[in-house]
């Protein structure tokens, strides 16, 4: 005990060589670490912590109940990102002297930091008690409960910490993104129009981008997410806008590149593999799918989003091995719906799989494969009416896709109407003029369609599809041609 004494009293000595420099120090000459919390005051503002650091833990040796020693060390730690020490001595202070203005606020952030959501919340209720109406403690208090999902109360906080001050963008875009999940489009869309235009940044103009591609307003969408991008190249969630507006527009080149500006810009990890391999499977093109989610599962094997987009991938080459691992847990997800509904499929369930596609579509409209799916399945249920709806569907919203074209028209052929099969396929040959499989099928609706309304211009253009196949490859229906053939000499000789 006598050691300790004279510890401290050895510690005042040195902090203070004269009583005149003590006093002037301390505003509180009854409490010796006043002194040392005015000099560590003074070493923070000029950003030597770690000699703060040590003159206030020097001033615990003195006493254990100056709410303030605790409070600058939990700065001091705060500041290093050393939560949990931050949030120790903030607790202490905090016991010490309830009464804090500042406390409790900074107690609730480092406490939603470090994931305390519901510990942060009652310490933002009681800096609410002890500071009302204070804008930073409702725009703290509304992440908290923002990240514990409760966004109608998340909403309310933002929007009265941004009443409090008309400054507070960061509460106005908070509360705009609480708008969003909450389908609350048009009020969302008023706050952030209103911060493109007064405090735009990375973040509110991203938002923005974020709610018109929700809207399907791609042209505006694409517009922010660039703006965004101009402000801020690391802004990485803007690349995977621009990725999915151009998979959805089809747009193979635009997208490749946008995903490939990210990584030049050094942004390449495993959710940006993820988000191109999405942006793959939008295009139809399931390979490059397969290697951006094998890449990405590379990176991180334990990524579940990733190894979702290969279950489906995988279901679709009718391995469903990965799909019964994933299936239970993960039901709700659009490809996993969409990847039961394949494996339905394969078994020759086709209305316990229509089901399923159908679902998937509901969780997800713009996952339009589904529609390709769902054609296929009435094709088995013998619906003709439903599988012409769906396959019109489907080539609307995916007119450059050759394969649905192809297999669309097989179908109209399969039924007799050629007419149709014949327009669909014209459209297969202009995305591919060199299309065996398609010419063929052309130069028979063609042939059909003549021997019903035998013309000399009609035959001469069938006989010329089947000229043009041969240049190409293998030609199918010579028989037919050679009757086509006779039929426009004996019309060359009646003129």
């Amino acid at each position: 005990m006598f050691n300790r004494l004279k510890n401290v009293f050895n510690k005042i000595k040195d902090l203070n060589v004269s009583v005149d420099n003590y006093k002037q120090d301390s505003i509180i000459q009854s409490l010796p670490t006043v002194a040392y919390v005015n000099k560590a005051k003074k070493l923070i503002e000029e950003k030597q912590f770690e000699k703060a650091e040590t003159l206030l833990k020097e001033a615990l040796d003195i006493s254990t109940q100056d709410s303030k020693v605790y409070k600058y060390l939990g700065k001091i730690y705060e500041r290093n990102f050393d939560t949990i020490n931050a949030i120790e001595n903030y607790e202490k202070s905090a016991q010490l002297n309830p009464q804090d203005k500042e406390i409790w606020l900074r107690l609730g952030m480092c406490q939603l930091n470090f994931k305390q959501f519901e510990q942060a919340i009652e310490s933002f209720e009681k800096a609410n008690k002890v500071t009302p109406m204070n804008t930073d403690v409702y725009t703290g208090w509304g992440m908290a409960l923002m990240r514990l999902k409760k966004y109608a109360l998340a909403r309310d906080k933002f929007v009265t910490a941004s009443q409090i001050s008309k400054y507070n963008f960061t509460a106005i875009l908070l509360s705009a993104i609480m708008e969003i999940r909450l389908g609350d489009y048009e009020s969302a869309e008023t706050k952030l129009e209103f911060l493109a235009k007064v405090a735009p940044n990375e973040s509110s103009t991203y938002e923005y981008a974020h709610l018109k591609l929700i809207k399907s307003d791609y042209k505006e969408a694409e517009k922010y997410a660039k703006k965004s991008l101009e402000i801020n190249k690391q802004m990485l969630p803007a690349y995977f806008i621009l990725g999915e507006i151009y998979s959805l527009q089809k747009d193979y080149e635009k997208t490749n590149k946008t995903f490939q500006s990210a990584i030049d810009n050094d942004l390449e990890n495993e959710t940006l593999h993820f988000e191109w391999g999405k942006a793959c499977i939008r295009l139809f093109d399931f390979d490059c799918a397969k290697n951006h989610f094998e890449i990405a599962l590379n990176k991180d094997s334990n990524y579940i989003d990733a190894k979702i987009g290969l279950a489906l991938v995988k279901s679709l080459e009718g391995d469903f091995t990965l799909l019964d691992k994933l299936k239970e847990k993960n039901g709700s997800n659009v490809y996993i719906q969409e990847a039961i509904g394949l494996k339905y499929f394969s078994q020759g369930k086709y209305e316990d799989a229509l089901e399923m596609f159908k679902k998937a579509l509901r969780t997800d409209i713009k996952q339009t494969y589904n529609l390709l799916h769902i054609a296929r399945c009435y094709q088995y249920l013998n619906n003709n009416e439903k599988i012409k709806e769906y396959f019109e569907k489907f080539i609307q919203e995916n007119p450059q896709y050759k394969t649905g074209l192809l297999e669309y028209s097989k179908w109209l052929i399969k039924i007799a109407d050629f007419a149709d099969a014949q327009r669909k396929l014209r459209k297969v040959e202009k995305l591919d003029n060199e299309c065996i499989e398609a010419l063929n099928l052309l130069f028979y609706t063609s042939y059909i369609l003549v021997k019903d309304n035998v013309c000399e211009y009609n035959v001469k253009e069938a006989i010329s599809i089947a000229e043009k196949i041969k240049t190409l490859g293998n030609f199918e229906y010579e028989t037919e041609k050679e009757e086509l053939e006779n039929i426009l000499k004996n019309i060359q000789e009646n003129k």
